[in-house]
């Protein structure tokens, strides 16, 4: 598995808490992490900022996953990222804007990647994390990523590691967040 540039995904970092750049150059920072790492990943291929003919939504990136072994093997062959640079945890009608646009494409994953989380506590799943925890029973999961999380990864192995652990919170305890 190829290993990813820990300058780039530093640079990537440095600008997406730049409070000197506008709100949409972060936002387009945090993007451009994640997809450089999701590109990382063998069997994976991504797609940014996709609209709809309708022009009402916007997918940040649309991903295919060929599910190589040493991939995204338990991962479905597309899903999609939503990023959201916010100075706050996203909340819950942000969360479920996110889940209807999975509901709309029949898209069963997303990864949420807010940057400093979401809403409520993942324990008692209130506020955003009970719209995660709901959004199970219609078959449709979403994993919750944060700068955090990401800045402590080293390699793309991690990287790997982190989401198929995200994964399995959320189908063990109806949470992606571990603590």
């Amino acid at each position: 598995m190829a290993d990813y540039s820990g300058v780039k995904v530093s640079g990537f970092i440095t600008r997406s808490k730049d409070l000197t750049l506008s709100t949409t150059a972060r936002g387009m920072a945090l993007q451009q992490l994640f997809e450089y790492l999701l590109n990382k990943v063998p069997g994976v291929i991504s797609r940014p900022n996709s609209i709809d003919p309708f022009r009402s939504e916007e997918i940040d990136i649309a991903v295919a996953n060929t599910r190589t072994n040493n991939g995204l093997a338990c991962f479905p062959h597309l899903f999609l990222v939503e990023c959201k640079n916010w100075a706050k945890p996203v909340d819950a009608p942000t969360v479920a804007a996110f889940i209807d646009k999975m509901r709309n494409r029949r898209i069963e994953l997303g990864i949420l990647v807010a940057a400093n989380g979401i809403t409520g506590d993942p324990h008692s799943l209130a506020a955003a994390h009970h719209k995660v925890a709901m959004a199970q029973g219609d078959g449709l999961r979403v994993l919750v990523v944060t700068v955090d999380d990401v800045c402590k990864l080293s390699s793309s192995t991690e990287f790997v590691a982190l989401l198929v652990d995200r994964l399995l919170r959320l189908i063990a305890s109806g949470t992606s967040l571990g603590h």
